[in-house]
């Protein structure tokens, strides 16, 4: 079942579907109605990767942290995850080890996955050596960077 069956089965544009799923005001009730009916009589769930690309947005955030058994970062990422939560958003979390090579390797994954923003929980992000840091300007160069108990100068960051 996609976008184009409820469309059918409602008598309505792809438009107008996706009008209503998106909670945009400018659609009847009556017409509302009868896309939410034929939407739940037909169990149809919205391809989340389709929506983002029409909203311009996951509403998924990447976090990263070294190691989500250390204490200390178990509590911020499950804070982090609560209040993102709290505001529609998911969070996809990547356990990157310390490895300047493996916590490039994450970032770029999450990237892949079209996040909306990436968070950097702990100490270790930031190295002195810059050209371990690049990974991080090159995220920063297409969402915000947010470091947590770190600080590195940059655009977006």
């Amino acid at each position: 079942m996609n976008i184009y069956d409820i469309s059918e089965k409602a008598g309505v544009s792809i438009a107008t579907v996706s009008r209503v799923i998106n909670g945009n005001p400018n659609v009847s009730e009556k017409t509302r109605s009868k896309v939410l009916q034929a939407i739940e009589e037909n169990g149809y769930t919205p391809n989340v990767f389709a929506r983002g690309l029409g909203l311009n947005t996951m509403k998924t955030i990447g976090i990263m942290c070294a190691d989500s058994s250390d204490p200390y970062l178990a509590h911020a990422i499950y804070y982090l995850e609560q209040e993102l939560r709290k505001n529609n958003y998911d969070a996809l979390l990547m356990c990157t080890g310390h490895v300047a090579a493996e916590k490039a390797k994450c970032a770029e994954l999450l990237m892949s996955k079209r996040v909306d923003a990436v968070i950097l929980v702990g100490s270790n992000y930031v190295d002195d050596d810059d050209s371990n840091n690049r990974y991080i300007y090159k995220v920063a160069s297409s969402v915000p960077v947010m470091i947590l108990n770190g600080i590195l100068n940059g655009t977006n960051i």
